[in-house]
């Protein structure tokens, strides 16, 4: 079967008892050294294992309950087109979602929008939100999880109701 190791067993034997003269006193009242050992879960070994089970050809799909950010947030301007309305609109979301809880990953390089939704797919966070000019001029941000083929445009009262029923 296939398996991915996450954890260690370490026999440490009397490797740290030595030094230390850690004894005890067994049932015949000799004196003998401890013996040890260890086991841990490695942090960058479940994350590799998640990684490993939860993935597509573009990218992560992290879990809901294990994902570094709850939302990609991702600003979509050029240096050129850069109005203030979609940079006050996406700031302003940003801090809304950081005061109810969540946690935001905001995307605000200038970088052109394929670059920025490429790396969106590969950190692949669970709930992808863009605020551009397109979505401004249909009425909101554009909506999309990570696992889905689709994306919704939704006003920031559709969103914030989306958003408290997907957690």
């Amino acid at each position: 079967e296939k398996a991915i190791e996450i954890g260690n067993i370490f026999k440490l034997k009397t490797k740290f008892s030595q030094p230390f003269d850690l004894t005890y006193t067994d049932a015949q009242g000799e004196k003998k050294l401890a013996v040890m050992g260890c086991y841990g879960i490695g942090l960058g070994r479940v994350m590799g294992a998640i990684v490993e089970i939860f993935n597509d050809d573009k990218g992560i799909i992290w879990p809901k309950a294990v994902a570094p950010f709850d939302i990609h947030l991702i600003r979509i301007d050029s240096a050129k087109e850069a109005s203030d309305s979609i940079i006050d609109m996406a700031e302003n979301l940003y801090h809304e979602l950081e005061e109810k809880g969540f946690h935001v990953l905001f995307d605000d390089r200038v970088s052109t929008p394929g670059k920025k939704l490429i790396d969106a797919d590969i950190l692949g966070l669970p709930i992808r939100i863009i605020v551009s000019q397109k979505s401004l001029e249909k009425g909101g941000v554009e909506v999309k999880f990570r696992n889905a083929s689709e994306a919704k445009i939704m006003s920031v009262e559709e969103l914030e109701s989306f958003l408290s029923d997907s957690q």
